[in-house]
């Protein structure tokens, strides 16, 4: 659909739909009851008609919330809680027939009442509204039902009575004899003539079967005073770059550390969802490619290419494990070609394979990791828009996307040709007889078993060595790359320190790509302000243009989540940690002409503003870049450290201490979630910093022997031994050297 329609769709007939829907109630809320006197079987079948689950996802598209709806209006209208959909969150509605509803917009929102009302795209599905009640708040003792998806189960219900009216935090509950349970959130509270009296919000801490709901005449005060918000505004995290690329079809697609994601139905038929380039192919021959990777082998995705943006396309792409060619010349299945399919052994299932697809005139070419698969003539379509395409619900990731005259793949250099057949010689074991052949095999059955599970988990050691050294290869260069920054002074490019570090997790992010982006918007700024803007229109300007235009808040809902320490992800998903908002921060501000200083407090980073040597003013960008008085200042200290604030507190951050400060961040979080690769990493990173301090050398040492790289920790620990450092226990480290050493003559001895 036309998004310019439906923004103006929305917005229009937003006012006109809550008139109607009041008046609507009010009549159905008139009628006697007993021209609605039914059982109660037929009272709970006829409610779940409008019933809705609602699930919100993630940062990393995973869902984190499950709840319950509820349909108010057969225009597209549905009600839960507000903490049911999460703040920023992409949300997913389904009905009882599993069909999903695009949400266009949250209609009207109060977190303070714990509620809120979406707007969906209908389309064909007719919508079952439930009436709300009108008139004072249910009475103690009414007998009601609670509907909704507790623990997950699917359109639950369960009968109890009204007990009391409650004060909860100020605010007016209905107090209910109830069982409620996580998924029950956002359900309707009716009584037997299918009135709704109250949304469910939350069970009590303390009693098993006691639960709360909010008055439905909050809802009415909701519904009367809408203050849409398209989801395209809504939603905080990131989606794709509409300048770059297009989504005809649904699905939901969005762009992580360069790497672009799917999951979720579109709306084609077997759910099939486009992500399109805005450029066309090139005019004549031309070729496209990506690497993919399925979540699950038996779904499909990959390239799609001659598309008409609509229902005509070709596709390239894995599907059970074979490569499939497809052309699709319409909206169903009788419109639907496999040109061909293939098993190839080129395709690796589970990892990342390379596909390619190259077009010249009917000649279709596939390949997959740089080997032909499919070769056909085919003709009937003839657009030019190119880009990724996934079936049937699948969720799947793509990288290096790219179209040109020719993608064809150069060999590798002869160093490495050499260098990676003397590592599959160095691993290649023996041959082993057939079991069946081995003469002792009756007699010495158990002893032949264990040598060869001795065998196979010293394979499985080498496997596992070579996955590190793979994963070594690409983070070492990042790492040689941060290094580089400091090699002259400390005056260095923060933003590009900063990307790097988000670089040791995702090393396919490009630091230029996301440069690019801070670039961008510092220009955007830039536009709006005034011929001769002074520092206070900078700063407005900058405040603006981050909090009111694009949303940026303080990572809250997720505080500890590791995007929130990557830079990419913060300016993708508009929310981060009080040090990552603050770098961009600076970064936006010092493009546009500002003075800023990153300072340090304990355990919350704030910003500095020099509007002169003389005068300044300390700013928490975690909260929209509030200023900060010198008793909130100390409130902070003392709250976070239990001392008074010292001039060390509020001296400017070097980029290095920055930098540490969010290495250290992610490093204290990989910590306690037990996460030693990414331990690893980061003190790799911190020694990189610091290749002169003895705790980050002690600290990666000991990550090298937790992960396997005993070579290195030896490494690391000889330099300690060397140096005699204080607060180390040498007689405990040369004890652990010795260890680490004889276990690497063990292994080099037991290899298979």
């Amino acid at each position: 659909m036309n998004q310019w329609f439906v923004k103006v769709a929305v917005i229009v007939s937003c006012l006109a739909t809550f008139q109607l829907r009041s008046t609507r109630g009010d009549e159905e809320a008139a009628k006697p009851l007993t021209e609605r006197t039914e059982s109660t079987q037929d009272l709970v079948a006829r409610i779940k008609k409008s019933l809705v689950t609602i699930r919100s996802m993630g940062r990393d598209g995973g869902e984190v919330g499950l709840g319950t709806g509820f349909v108010i209006d057969e225009s597209g209208l549905i009600a839960t809680n507000f903490h049911v959909i999460g703040e920023g969150r992409p949300i997913r509605v389904e009905f009882g027939n599993r069909r999903s509803l695009r949400v266009l917009a949250v209609e009207a929102s109060s977190r303070v009442r714990d509620l809120v009302v979406l707007r969906v795209e209908v389309g064909d599905q007719v919508l079952i509204p439930l009436p709300l009640a009108v008139g004072e708040v249910v009475e103690p003792g009414t007998t009601v039902l609670a509907l909704g998806n507790p623990l997950g189960l699917r359109q639950s219900v369960v009968q109890g009575v009204v007990s009391a009216l409650r004060k909860v935090e100020q605010q007016e509950l209905i107090q209910i004899a109830i069982p409620i349970e996580p998924g029950n959130s956002g359900g309707p509270l009716v009584d037997l003539q299918g009135y709704v009296h109250g949304v469910v919000n939350m069970k009590s801490a303390v009693a098993k079967n006691v639960g709360f709901a909010i008055p439905v005449q909050r809802l009415r005060e909701l519904v009367n005073d809408p203050n849409p918000v398209l989801m395209d505004r809504w939603v905080r995290l990131s989606g794709m770059d509409p300048k770059q690329w297009k989504i005809p079809s649904g699905g939901e697609w969005f762009e992580r550390h360069s790497t672009i994601c799917v999951s979720g139905s579109g709306n084609g038929f077997g759910g099939r969802t486009l992500c399109l380039r805005q450029e066309p192919a090139p005019d004549g021959r031309f070729e496209v490619a990506v690497e993919v990777k399925l979540d699950d082998e038996s779904g499909a995705a990959g390239l799609t290419f001659r598309s008409d943006g609509l229902d005509r396309h070709y596709g390239f792409y894995p599907s059970n494990g074979k490569l499939r060619l497809t052309c699709f010349q319409g909206p169903n299945v009788m419109n639907w070609e496999v040109v061909r399919e293939v098993s190839t052994i080129h395709y690796v299932r589970e990892e990342w394979n390379a596909l390619r697809v190259r077009v010249d005139g009917e000649r279709i070419q596939g390949f997959v990791n740089g080997q032909l698969v499919i070769d056909e003539n085919h003709s009937g379509i003839s657009s030019d828009a190119v880009g990724l395409a996934a079936f049937r619900g699948t969720s799947a990731q793509f990288r290096k996307f790219a179209v040109a005259t020719s993608l064809s793949e150069l060999p590798l250099s002869k160093p490495s040709e050499q260098w990676l057949k003397q590592i599959a010689s160095d691993s290649a074991a023996a041959t082993i007889e057939r079991l069946s052949e081995l003469p002792a095999l009756r007699d010495e059955s158990n002893r032949i078993s264990m040598e060869l599970n001795r065998q196979a988990e010293s394979i499985q050691k080498k496997a596992d060595s070579l996955k590190r050294l793979s994963k070594d290869a690409l983070t070492l260069p990042i790492l040689d790359r941060l290094k580089r920054l400091f090699e002259e002074d400390d005056k260095t490019d923060l933003l590009e320190g900063c990307l790097l570090i988000a670089a040791l997790d995702h090393p396919d992010l490009s630091v230029e790509q996301y440069t690019m982006r801070v670039d961008e918007m510092a220009v955007e700024i830039k536009k709006n302000l005034p011929k001769k803007p002074t520092d206070n229109d900078r700063l407005e300007a900058l405040n603006r243009f981050l909090f009111d235009e694009n949303g940026y808040r303080g990572g809250i809902d997720e505080y500890y989540h590791p995007a929130n320490n990557h830079l990419d992800r913060v300016i993708d998903d508009r929310e981060g940690m009080p040090i990552t908002l603050s770098i961009l921060y600076m970064e936006i501000g010092r493009r546009i002409g500002l003075k800023l200083e990153g300072v340090g407090l304990p355990g919350h980073f704030v910003v500095r503003h020099r509007k002169h040597s003389k005068e300044s003013t300390l700013l928490d960008v975690f909260d929209k870049a509030k200023p900060l008085t010198d008793s909130d200042v100390a409130m902070m200290v003392m709250m976070r450290s239990q001392r008074l604030t010292t001039e060390e507190d509020l001296r400017p951050q070097t980029t290095k201490e920055i930098l540490t400060r969010v290495l250290t961040n992610l490093s204290n979080s990989a910590n306690e979630a037990g996460d030693n690769e990414a331990y690893h990493q980061y003190s790799e990173g911190l020694s990189v910093l610091h290749p002169e301090v003895p705790v980050y050398r002690w600290q990666r040492g000991w990550s090298r022997y937790q992960t396997g790289r005993l070579s290195s920790a030896i490494t690391d620990f000889d330099w300690l031994i060397a140096q005699q450092p204080d607060g180390i226990e040498m007689k405990e480290l040369i004890r652990l050297r010795e260890q680490i050493a004889s276990q690497i003559e063990n292994e080099c001895s037991f290899q298979p």
